[in-house]
């Protein structure tokens, strides 16, 4: 008997050694909560690195682009726009704290820190309720000096609200590219009002010749200060006064940026009292002087039919060194291959080109808008169209490295679209705007292109 239960017992000993399925639960209940918060660990770090890895991308554009408009009143919305662009409101469930944004003037960088909360998903059993997440990026500025020629179309198809809304875009233009601090790098803007021609003011003599007081009688050189000729409208003799306003030059120096002394530009015999006269706004060399720039901007009248390769000459002369001698040491151009430079000229028209000359008065073959054949002499421009001249003078002006941007305002479909099209230095360069809304868009928005062109990372 006492053998028989020695053999139970030992039985019982040796399944209950071998049964371990309770055994194994028990290690498996216990291996749970670990395994789980590994899981939830690797969950929420992944968050954690994919919410850093975004915020270091828009800190990054962020800095981007508050160095490329550094020195503008809008820097710090540009700064956040972008950031929240790529850090869209509400990724990851982050609360995001309000931007740092520490400009450095005298390095000449910027910095923009970032930091963000995400609630944890399963790290919470641990205690972990939330993760913070830091990013900040530094820029710093390769700066170079900016010339601009503005170029501005005034003829009489501006008058009304298309005048105001021109000098609206071309005075905001002159805020963002004129920047406050003038050292060790610059911007500059020169401006050139045109209609019938350009007016250069008391740099006239100079730039198209002197004059006797007399009278000349058909000449391709007057030098006198009263011209005779024949006219288109019915070949009788009319006399006209010379003015300030220069016209195209002839010969072999057409379409070069050779200096006046060497090539003088055409004199200006133009029309009697209001029919078609040398309009009254003048060209302002390159200057930083913002308040000067607004104030001839802001006294901008329309006028006049349209000679837009004059403007285009002279929308480049204002950046050629070759005329450099001829303003002050502070509105001299730089030469075009100066290191760390950019050079832009900026064309705007509203209408179609129509406008050439002969002895510097409008000739027999300009268009429809030149004004009247009365005032018109009875031969043809020895340069042809001024589509023709404008065609040439953009492709020499951009063989000189200075870059192109056009504004074809409301002129959908015209021969004057196409030309500003062409003579943009390529297509993104040129802009449409249909309306004043539009105009003043796109003045903003070139000088905005130019303001980057001037701050690089």
């Amino acid at each position: 008997m006492r053998s028989q239960r020695r053999v139970f017992w030992g039985l019982s000993l040796r399944r209950l050694l071998k049964d371990q399925r309770g055994a194994v639960m028990a290690i498996v209940g216990l291996a749970i909560i670990p395994l789980f918060a590994i899981i939830g660990l690797a969950i929420d770090t992944t968050r954690a690195y994919l919410t850093k890895s975004r915020l270091w991308s828009a800190v990054d554009a962020a800095a981007l682009a508050g160095g490329r408009v550094y020195e503008a009143d809008y820097r710090d919305d540009d700064i956040h726009m972008f950031f929240e662009s790529n850090f869209p409101d509400g990724f990851m469930n982050a609360v995001v704290e309000p931007l740092e944004i520490e400009p450095d003037d005298v390095n000449r960088k910027i910095t923009v820190r970032a930091q963000a909360t995400i609630p944890t998903a399963f790290m919470r059993v641990l205690g972990i309720d939330t993760m913070t997440i830091a990013a900040s990026s530094e820029v710093s500025l390769e700066s170079k000096s900016v010339e601009v020629s503005l170029v501005l179309d005034v003829t009489g198809s501006m008058a009304g609200s298309r005048i105001v809304d021109l000098r609206d875009a071309a005075n905001e233009l002159v805020d963002i590219v004129v920047q406050d601090v003038q050292e060790p790098f610059y911007s500059k803007v020169a401006l050139v009002p045109y209609s019938m021609a350009v007016n250069v003011g008391s740099y006239a003599n100079a730039v198209r010749g002197t004059y006797t007081n007399n009278t000349c009688t058909w000449s391709d050189a007057p030098t006198c200060r009263y011209y005779r000729f024949r006219r288109a409208s019915d070949s009788n003799w009319t006399t006209q006064e010379v003015r300030t306003c220069v016209t195209e030059r002839t010969g072999t120096e057409a379409y070069t940026d050779a200096a006046p002394s060497a090539a003088p530009l055409g004199k200006n015999y133009p029309a009697p009292g209001s029919h078609n006269p040398c309009l009254s706004a003048t060209i302002v060399p390159l200057t930083s002087d913002r308040s000067l720039l607004h104030d001839e901007i802001d006294d901008l009248e329309p006028a006049g039919s349209t000679a837009g390769h004059i403007g285009i000459a002279w929308g480049w002369y204002m950046l050629s060194p070759n005329f450099g001698y001829l303003w002050d040491a502070e509105s001299e151009p730089a030469a075009y291959d100066e290191e760390d430079l950019v050079k832009v000229a900026i064309l705007m028209t509203d209408g179609e080109f129509n406008t050439v000359y002969r002895n510097g008065v409008v000739a027999k073959n300009s268009t429809s808008g030149s004004g009247s054949l009365a005032y018109q002499i009875n031969q043809n421009s020895l340069n042809g169209s001024s589509y023709n001249q404008a065609e040439q003078l953009c492709a020499a002006m951009k063989d000189q490295g200075i870059l192109v941007y056009t504004v074809a305002f409301d002129v959908a479909g015209s021969q004057a679209e196409a030309i500003m099209e062409e003579c943009a230095t390529d297509p993104s360069y040129a802009y449409n705007p249909s309306d004043g809304t539009e105009l003043k868009d796109v003045f903003r928005a070139i000088a905005r292109r130019v303001s980057t062109l001037r701050l690089s990372k």
